[in-house]
């Protein structure tokens, strides 16, 4: 084991059967140890020891763990890297995937680690800590006066509820066409006309007006259009059809005016309105519009929430809209009828959201759409519960190396198919290969002696790896 000790410490960092005690020891190897860093189930004595590691990059990845003892908090929130406090900050929302797609908030920071935080000299720092979620409200209640405009607009955006009192205050006090347009973002109610007018006037006065264009869309879709707002501004947000999309999303719409823009020459107009909440169904279901199949986008927001009857579930799942279909399926409370009907849809974008998001998607779905799509969600789907073996060895005999690194450690493989693919002409195949968990013990144990440290490193981070072989690499390495 001696000659690719290297590779097999790297692959034993990254072993999700590595107990508590080895993965201590590894946070003083002589590797690299940001996969380290990373680990949901890093112990804090390891923590410890990597938060003062001389690499700032182990402990940017650090500081992004979504459970840090509040120890290693305090460190991180004074480390001499911005980056790194930044990353402290922000409190990133995080995926685990076990077959499904799943968003994680990490949990609060310590009192303390906020406080620092909000004191940070750094502004971007401070800018971070006003998008966390878990911040506490008298913190983010004092950050609305924070010095950097843009954070304390940043502060009560991401406030929840709002801070629908102070919004005005904010508006005036910020010049950032961001900033606020994340402010209209939270807005509870309609912006008034002066307001809007005011803000018309920094933009047309702006050195670079088309920097504003976000900022003008949120106008348009925030706008109290019951009051008069003239035919100047009439004529402004109708001639573009961007602008048009949103007034058309605005909910102070007269009805008259929406069902005149379902009518809209422009695409985008008309899937505005579509997605309108509270639209007449029979309206909705009468509209045309077409939507991109391969895009990821044209979710409606409200969908995800909303309280959906059995009956409900199935209206949208038959819809004529894929936007509606789309969204319904990254839900996770569906009937198995819907999930059905879902997996069955023409269109790629829905078929695929469900074999991303749902945990009983059919088995033959995710074959089908793991056999031609190459997105990041593949290997989900190779993990997921219901993926069939048999179309796990027709991946792995695949001319496409994408295709045989993707399969090369489901559990339903045969031997043999492994030992092909533990032989493959490409690395990385060769690496998935070794961490199969239905390799043989006795065989995995000649793989950590292999010549190629890739095989090395992938037979070390294999989970079903005794934990006493772990102990002694590590005894090897005289950690």
């Amino acid at each position: 084991m001696q000659r690719n000790l290297g590779a097999l410490l790297r692959g034993l960092a990254g072993n999700p059967s590595a107990p508590p005690e080895a993965l201590v020891r590894l946070a003083t190897a002589d590797i690299d140890r940001t996969e380290l860093a990373r680990r949901r189930d890093l112990p804090v004595q390891a923590a410890v020891i990597l938060a003062d590691d001389e690499d700032a990059r182990v402990r940017s990845e650090l500081a992004a763990h979504p459970s840090l003892p509040a120890e290693v908090q305090i460190v991180l929130a004074r480390d001499v890297d911005a980056r790194v406090r930044g990353r402290l900050a922000e409190g990133a929302a995080y995926f685990t995937s076990v077959g499904l797609h799943a968003h994680h908030l990490p949990g609060p920071l310590s009192h303390e680690a906020y406080e620092l935080l909000a004191r940070d000299p750094h502004p971007r720092v401070r800018r971070a800590l006003a998008f966390n979620r878990r911040l506490p409200d008298g913190i983010r209640a004092r950050m609305l006066d924070d010095d950097d405009a843009r954070t304390a607009a940043i502060a009560a955006a991401e406030w929840n509820p709002a801070p629908t009192a102070r919004i005005g205050e904010l508006l005036s006090r910020t010049t950032g066409a961001f900033s606020r347009e994340l402010l209209l973002h939270r807005l509870d109610g309609p912006l008034p006309i002066e307001a809007v007018r005011g803000m018309l006037a920094d933009i047309d006065s702006s050195a670079d007006p088309a920097n504003s264009a976000g900022l003008l869309r949120q106008i348009a879709a925030t706008v109290d259009l019951d009051a008069d707002l003239g035919a100047d501004l009439t004529g402004r947000f109708l001639t573009d059809p961007q602008l048009r999309a949103a007034v058309a999303a605005n909910p102070t719409l007269d009805p008259g005016h929406v069902a005149a823009l379902a009518h809209d020459p422009d695409n985008q107009v008309r899937a505005a309105v579509v997605a309108r909440r509270g639209l007449d169904p029979v309206l909705r279901e009468s509209v045309s519009v077409e939507y991109d199949d391969r895009s990821s986008g044209n979710t409606v927001a409200w969908l995800l929430t909303e309280d959906l009857s059995e009956p409900d579930q199935l209206a949208f799942a038959r819809s004529r809209h894929q936007a509606f279909r789309k969204t319904l399926a990254m839900r996770t409370d569906l009937s198995d009828e819907a999930v059905e009907i879902l997996a069955a849809d023409e269109s790629f974008a829905v078929r695929l959201f469900v074999c991303e998001r749902q945990p009983n998607a059919p088995g033959r779905l995710l074959a089908h759409i793991a056999a031609d799509w190459k997105g990041y969600s593949r290997w989900d789907m190779l993990a997921h519960k219901n993926f069939p073996a048999d179309a796990a060895t027709a991946l792995a005999r695949s001319d496409d190396p994408r295709d045989r690194v993707v399969a090369a450690a489901h559990p339903g493989l045969a031997i043999d198919a492994i030992e092909a693919l533990l032989a493959d002409g490409t690395d990385y195949v060769r690496r998935r290969a070794a961490t199969n968990p239905s390799i043989p013990t006795d065989r995995l144990i000649t793989l950590l002696e292999a010549d190629e440290s890739a095989v090395v490193s992938g037979a070390a981070a294999n989970r079903t790896l005794p934990v006493v072989t772990m102990h002694q690499v590590l005894d090897q390495a005289r950690l």
